[in-house]
């Protein structure tokens, strides 16, 4: 069916949507649970706070290679056209439904005070919306974006501009 199908460059514009909205949809959770939490002493909240931050960078390190990969990933498919649905493959799918599940159970189960979902929803969500805003500037500036990527010997790269 080509509805489906788009250029494979756009699948990782696809991607920084989706890894978008549900980062916000993460954050937003956990700020919500933090709003909740109106009446916390201000020793909680600076703990919460920096917690999160600490949540956020844990993630961001973590998401910034999965960006690299998926992005390297969609531009090695073979057509030219491919279904929108394969901006993940099948571990991406798995695992985000895992998460979802897992995150979905654990607020409904009572079992995690509220504090923790301040704090790890509000840096982790953080953490996925930034990703999906790498994959959208991955997709804008093309392959050699580099925030995300290995560190570049930048001498080298200037040598190799003078010699070609």
């Amino acid at each position: 069916m080509t509805l489906l199908k788009m250029k494979k460059e756009n699948l990782i514009t696809v991607a920084g949507i989706v890894w978008l909205l549900a980062g916000m949809n993460v954050a937003l959770i956990g700020v919500r649970a933090a709003v909740d939490m109106s009446g916390a002493a201000v020793g909680i909240v600076v703990a919460l706070v920096v917690a999160a931050v600490a949540a956020f960078f844990a993630f961001h390190a973590m998401f910034g290679k999965i960006v690299l990969k998926n992005a390297q990933r969609i531009r090695s498919l073979d057509a030219d056209r491919l279904n929108f649905l394969q901006f993940l493959d099948l571990k991406g799918y798995l695992i985000m439904a895992f998460m979802m599940s897992f995150g979905f159970g654990l607020r409904l189960s009572g079992l995690i005070p509220n504090w923790f979902f301040a704090f790890f929803y509000t840096g982790l969500g953080c953490a996925l919306t930034l990703a999906g805003a790498s994959f959208l500037l991955h997709r804008a500036f093309g392959e050699g974006w580099t925030f995300h990527s290995p560190k570049v010997d930048r001498d080298a790269v200037c040598r190799e501009e003078r010699i070609s």
